[in-house]
């Protein structure tokens, strides 16, 4: 999915544009779901205690998704995917912060050493990048995008079982598609038609449908396990983005970005094992 995000920024298309592309795309491809599945989104049947979470992922998995895509437009796509892939470590901590879900002190000493590869990708090599010094502002948003998005995946968790897992994803569609074309109206912003090519239809409609199978299965997998492992499975993306970057961008990544990459992976996989 980061490849057609690439390929709409790319050709115009702003990152409130994309995603309110993405979000009618995927409300539709939601919606329709429902109605196959005879899912009602719009009956609150499950108490404002749940529904409120509801509402939280829609609106925190947008605005990290939003950033996410900002990062994208300005940096190579195997960084920008490996910063905000690194949403699998803040989600394990907020799920034991907030669900008590297991964290423990040898999975804690692999997130210390993820940081350090994080450091190596965001800046390469630099003795000052403990201290923030010399961090570009679009690491940093790829950054935010990770945290945001896993307090959205800790949402879903907290909402629980009752909540239907498309009915995240509707709410989540209609967040990021009517919200981010409000936001693009209040800002000015000249609307982007894709042109009358297979490539930019393609991009248009696949990002929708890709997100729409990705969040319905995202959401189903953290109902039936925690929210750590569900989440890091996703991390075959980095990995993915790096090939893809290599192959049409010609993008070569620097050596310690392409250590720091792998030292993040690896520590998240071997979380994975210790959960």
């Amino acid at each position: 999915m980061a490849l057609l995000v690439r390929i709409l920024a790319d050709s115009g298309f702003t990152p409130l544009q994309i995603m309110a592309w993405r979000g009618g795309v995927q409300a539709v491809c939601s919606l329709g779901a429902c109605a196959a599945l005879k899912v009602n989104p719009f009956k609150v049947h499950m108490g404002w205690e749940k529904f409120k979470w509801v509402a939280v992922r829609a609106v925190f998995g947008v605005i990290g998704h939003l950033l996410y895509y900002t990062a994208l437009a300005k940096l190579s796509m195997g960084v920008a995917t490996v910063l905000f892939f690194t949403n699998p470590i803040f989600t394990a901590i907020l799920a034991h912060w907030m669900l008590d879900e297991t964290f423990t002190k040898d999975q804690r000493w692999l997130m210390l050493i993820a940081l350090f590869g994080i450091g190596l990708v965001v800046v390469p090599l630099s003795p000052l990048t403990l201290l923030g010094i010399g961090i570009s502002k679009w690491s940093i948003c790829a950054l935010l995008g990770a945290v945001s998005v896993a307090l959205a995946y800790v949402s879903i968790r907290i909402a629980g079982p009752r909540v239907h897992p498309l009915v995240h994803v509707v709410y989540f569609s209609l967040v990021a598609g009517v919200g981010s074309a409000l936001l693009a109206w209040i800002q000015g912003e000249s609307w982007h038609m894709p042109n009358n090519t297979a490539a930019e239809w393609t991009a248009v409609l696949g990002i929708g449908i890709c997100a729409f199978l990705a969040q319905y299965l995202m959401g189903a997998g953290l109902l039936l396990a925690n929210a750590g492992p569900v989440v890091t499975m996703r991390n075959s993306n980095i990995v993915m983005s790096f090939i893809l970057d290599a192959v049409i961008y010609h993008t070569r990544p620097s050596a310690s970005s392409a250590i720091g990459a792998i030292i993040i992976t690896v520590c998240l996989f071997k979380m994975v094992q210790l959960l």
